[in-house]
């Protein structure tokens, strides 16, 4: 069974996620919250597109968060969906985020989550 929940899986950065989960032992058809990074330049494009992303269905935002990256400071919006990780729910809502991040200067920053049952 797990040689073809690999075998079904695309062969790109979110296959590659979701592949090490597998091997790691995770079970994918159990929902966990699911973190979509997004970061900006200022903390106004970051609050603009927590906004407006907090309209999104389904989804939970946390409040923009300052962090330093190679002594520049960047902002950080974590939007969070319970789901069952699949690549299709995961590549399709870290494009939606993307394109609204995009839209306030910003970009998508790769996603995460913890192993169902256990604190994200």
């Amino acid at each position: 069974m797990r040689a073809l929940q690999l075998a079904m899986i695309p062969d790109d950065e979110n296959g590659q996620g979701l592949k090490r989960m597998i091997e790691d032992g995770v079970d994918l058809t159990l929902a966990r919250p699911v973190e979509f990074s997004q970061v900006f330049a200022d903390e106004e494009q970051a609050n603009a597109f927590a906004s407006a992303a907090a309209e999104l269905p389904s989804v939970a935002v946390e409040a923009p968060e300052v962090e330093e990256e190679d002594e520049v400071e960047v902002w950080q919006v974590c939007v969070i969906r319970v789901m069952a990780p699949s690549h299709a729910a995961i590549t399709a809502l870290e494009r939606e985020l993307g394109a609204l991040a995009e839209t306030h200067g910003g970009f998508a920053d790769g996603w995460g989550c913890s192993p169902a049952g256990r604190p994200h």
